[in-house]
């Protein structure tokens, strides 16, 4: 394994994760169930393991299809249309 390839991921990966929806799951989940801490880490660790695998093979199987350069822009472009969306509903809410 290259170290080199993979601490820009982990950054990007734990910037990004960084009190997002899935944190916020997790730290309600400790904080109002009779769940363990060990219990809610392990659960919120799979989870995110599986949801990075799928991630990770869908990736894969569709940059064999579309260039790395089309995936960004088009990635780019979901990312505008969803956050306008969201402050559009943060307006009229």
């Amino acid at each position: 394994m290259r170290l080199k390839a993979m601490l820009p991921i982990f950054s990007s990966v734990f910037m990004a994760e960084l009190g997002d929806k899935t944190q916020l799951a997790t730290v309600l989940f400790i904080a109002g169930t009779t769940a363990t801490a060990l219990e809610v880490f392990l659960a919120s660790s799979a989870a995110l393991v599986l949801s990075t695998f799928l991630a990770v093979m869908f990736g894969a199987a569709i940059g064999k299809v579309i260039s790395p350069k089309t995936l960004k822009t088009l990635a780019g472009l979901a990312f505008l249309i969803m956050g306008g969306y969201f402050v559009y509903q943060g307006l009229t809410a």
